[in-house]
């Protein structure tokens, strides 16, 4: 018949079960562990080895030790620890300033041992919701856990894609730069000829330019003389200079013969082609033209509302109802009179009449030869060989320029690869698959955005510009899990204070999201976001309680 061997850690294993109906004996704060330190029959060693002391002096709220293990169950030492068994529930240990002090810390109440504090014992209980949450916990961690290997498994293809990718880019790179040489070579050989065309075709331009502004700067100085020439004798004077104010030299108003000598260039008279040739550059930036004056659009007669609008006939009828008036009078003198005035004054509003409609035509036959010669001064199209080299050269720069184009866009993208592809995102690229993407929480006056391994940002929830909460760092969690943080800092700098930054902590959960934000310090935020990518496989019991000796 075999008999079962019940091994150390069963046999611990069934004293914690058995806790609350088997009472092992040991001195009030010791853990089962360590309760082979405290035995009656010897001298207790401070845990320490600083000391050796009678067994009766443990517990007499008296510290002997320094490491305050002789006070477990005290609070005499400020460095004591008491533990709870909490039977049903997880052991713990609490400072040992709180044996004793009429509040119960211990579920097992046995911290309150002699307080007289009413304490009750809920470990049974609390050891049941904390089951049943640790249930939860771990149904969600096994289901993470799936996610987290079909996310492992899609990172590893993923990656392998993006290599392959990448070296392929890489290959095309070489192609596309050789290519944008060969395009460069292409478009520079097709630009000389070009070039060299379009210069003898502006060349022979300005040509026709200057010789027509030639011609026109000897009519302007040809109609300048016949204007200067008062009395057209085909000879300028220097009286008729000195008639002339604008040409005053020395700021005084008036020409002075020795002003009028110098414009004339010595001469006196000049003819025609000597003013042409001499005297009109010196004189044509200031001269004023007798026939280039601004003269006012005819006027509108305004009209009374129901009136005649035919100005002539109403004219008419008012010469009409003078007369009238006069043959009224019986004054026949006074009528002939009254008819010469109206006579004359009518001939002086026909001519007046007649010269505003003059200077209007004179304005818009300037303003048609401006429109003219407008047109004239627009460099003629090219002839069809000139034409044909452009074309040919424009082909070329279109070739090198989508050439360019496209190796530029190969470079970007390898770029974009390498940079992805040095990123640390977890032992087995777990979390590659945040790469790109963003996740928000919106509370009462913010929106809240996390791109993971780029930003944080912080937007107002009705309107207004983004404020950078950080820039991605670096993995910020302890060195045993250091994938459970991640920091970003240089964000924008607050008002007489440091930039923003913010720690994300990130716990196992099914779904990927950002689970809460807050800011713990002026400038310094703090979000829980959960993510598969952080799920084990067998899920720690938190809180377990481990003996330090």
């Amino acid at each position: 018949m075999a008999v079962a061997v019940a091994t150390p850690g069963l046999l611990l294993l069934l004293l914690f079960a058995l806790g609350a109906a088997v009472e092992v004996k040991r001195p009030h704060g010791v853990s089962l562990s360590n309760r082979h330190f405290y035995e009656e029959t010897k001298p207790f060693i401070c845990l320490d080895g600083s000391k050796t002391i009678p067994f009766d002096e443990v517990n007499d709220d008296y510290c002997d030790c320094k490491d305050g293990s002789d006070e477990p169950g005290t609070s005499a030492c400020p460095n004591g620890s008491f533990h709870c068994t909490n039977a049903g529930h997880r052991p713990l240990y609490i400072p040992s300033s709180r044996v004793n002090d009429g509040i119960c810390d211990c579920c097992d109440t046995t911290d309150e041992y002699n307080s007289g504090a009413a304490c009750e014992n809920t470990c049974k209980e609390q050891g049941r919701k904390e089951k049943e949450t640790m249930q939860k916990m771990a149904e969600i961690a096994k289901e993470g856990f799936e996610l987290k290997k079909q996310l492992i498994e899609d990172a590893k293809k993923s990656r392998e894609e993006k290599q392959k990718t990448l070296a392929e880019l890489q290959m095309n790179k070489g192609t596309w730069e050789a290519q944008v040489e060969s395009l460069k070579s292409i478009k520079e050989a097709a630009e000389k000829p070009e070039q060299a065309a379009k210069e003898i075709h502006k060349k022979a331009w300005d040509e026709v330019q200057a010789a027509r502004n030639l011609e026109k700067e000897k009519a302007k100085a040809a109609e300048t003389f016949k204007e200067l020439d008062d009395d057209q004798d085909g000879l300028v004077s220097l009286h008729e200079i000195q008639t002339h104010a604008e040409l005053d030299s020395d700021g005084d108003g008036v020409v002075s013969e020795q002003e009028a000598e110098a414009l004339l260039g010595g001469a006196n008279p000049v003819d025609v082609s000597s003013f042409q040739e001499a005297v009109w550059s010196g004189i044509k930036e200031k001269y004023k033209s007798e026939a280039i004056s601004e003269s006012p659009t005819p006027p509108e007669i305004p009209v009374e509302e129901g009136a005649d609008t035919d100005h002539k006939s109403h004219h008419d009828d008012w010469r009409k109802d003078d007369h009238d008036g006069d043959d009224d009078d019986g004054g026949g003198g006074g009528e002939e009179q009254d008819d010469d005035n109206v006579d004359d004054e009518e001939e002086e509003d026909d001519d007046e009449e007649d010269g505003g409609e003059e200077d209007y035509k004179n304005q818009h036959t300037s303003y048609s030869a401006e429109k003219q010669d407008a047109a004239e001064e627009k460099m003629p199209a090219y002839d069809q060989e000139t034409q044909v080299l452009i074309d040919v050269a424009d082909k070329a720069r279109n070739e090198f320029s989508e050439a360019e184009k496209s190796l530029k866009e190969v470079e970007n993208a390898i770029g974009s690869l390498e940079k992805e592809l040095t990123v640390d995102f977890g032992p087995d690229g777990e979390f590659s698959y945040m790469f790109n993407r963003c996740f928000e929480i919106t509370t009462n006056e913010y929106v809240y955005k996390l791109c993971p391994f780029n930003k944080v940002a912080q937007k107002p929830k009705h309107g207004g510009s983004e404020t950078s909460l950080g820039l991605w760092g670096s993995w910020a969690g302890p060195e045993h899990n250091k994938f459970s943080a991640m920091k970003y800092d240089h964000g924008t700098g607050c008002w007489q204070g440091p930039n923003r930054s913010t720690l994300i902590k990130l716990s196992c959960g099914k779904e990927t999201a950002v689970l809460s934000t807050s800011e713990p310090s002026r400038c310094e935020y703090l979000m829980e976001f959960s993510t598969p990518a952080l799920c084990q496989e067998e899920m720690e019991e938190g809180g377990s309680d481990h003996d330090e000796l």
